[in-house]
């Protein structure tokens, strides 16, 4: 089978190695691209862009007329529509998946073992990118929430920075356990919010990518949140990452979805404040720890 992987980046080069290992040819083309292959009908497309280009990329090709798999994990700023949302309305495809977990681009490229979550509303076209991309170094489960498994992908990102800001402040590992435990329960309830499954972020594209993600310097958005809470600026931070934060425009789209009630975001609200605002990250800290007792 021919798969076409949009996007020539770390993730898109790890996922055509998966996919190669299984004798499908993969066939990567980027945003700068106008038109498909033309020795190279597809089978099915994978979109593995930066989440901000996915819309414009998307625009400069036909539609491909078969399956979509998103592998890109955020929201859009400006209209906070998740991946496969953008790709319906742009290619006015309904045969839409996502796919998402604890995955590192670097291992899944070094072949080391990694397992995560495709899913789709439509069970046949999450069964047929399992089948396509399932071995015993990459496994796949399958799940119709595809709400659920998407906002988890794109909100750890979030979290992750807060996660590495924990880290560069030297808040302890009982901080470190405790935010990202209410990081958790902030994802979910936006989730169910979203008409979401709660007991899909209780899987691999919830905690399972927010333990990653959230707790490695191999994540962008950890070591972003570190390099912050040591006093450095965003625009001095972004160029030593060696690729896109996902995180900071996440972040940003969360916190102006008015859908979304401010008391449901306390943690993005704060960490929003720091990123766009200019508030001191030591009285995030403190704004945070200062909220009213409640329930758990």
């Amino acid at each position: 089978m021919n798969i076409l992987i949009v996007g020539r980046g770390a993730w898109g080069r790890a996922i055509a190695g998966v996919v190669e290992r299984l004798q499908h040819r993969a066939v990567l083309v980027g945003h700068a691209d106008e038109a498909w292959p033309a020795d190279a009908v597809p089978d099915f497309v994978l979109i593995a862009l930066p989440v901000q280009h996915v819309r414009e990329t998307l625009a400069h090709f036909p539609s491909p007329g078969v399956p979509v798999l998103s592998l890109s994990k955020g929201l859009e700023i400006a209209t906070g529509k998740r991946v496969s949302e953008i790709i319906a309305e742009v290619w006015g495809e309904p045969r839409v998946a996502a796919l998402s977990g604890p995955t590192f681009a670097s291992e899944i490229a070094a072949g080391l073992p990694a397992i995560c979550t495709i899913a789709a509303e439509d069970e046949k076209v999450a069964k047929q990118f399992q089948a396509v991309l399932h071995q015993p170094s990459f496994r796949t489960y399958t799940t119709g929430d595809l709400i659920g498994v998407e906002l988890g992908g794109a909100l750890k990102n979030i979290y992750a920075i807060a996660g590495g800001a924990c880290h560069g402040l030297n808040l302890g590992q009982n901080a470190l356990a405790g935010l990202l435990t209410r990081c958790l329960a902030e994802m979910t309830r936006i989730g169910v919010h979203a008409g979401a499954k709660a007991e899909t972020f209780a899987g691999l594209s919830g905690i399972g990518d927010l333990m990653l993600t959230a707790t490695s310097v191999l994540s962008r958005n950890f070591r972003f949140g570190a390099m912050l809470a040591q006093g450095l600026k965003t625009d001095e931070i972004l160029p030593q990452l060696g690729g896109v934060c996902e995180g900071l425009p996440t972040t940003r789209s969360v916190y102006l979805n008015s859908a979304i009630p401010a008391d449901s975001k306390p943690i993005i609200t704060h960490l929003h404040a720091v990123l766009y605002e200019d508030l001191p990250i030591e009285k995030a800290v403190k704004g945070l720890l200062s909220r009213a007792a409640r329930d758990e």
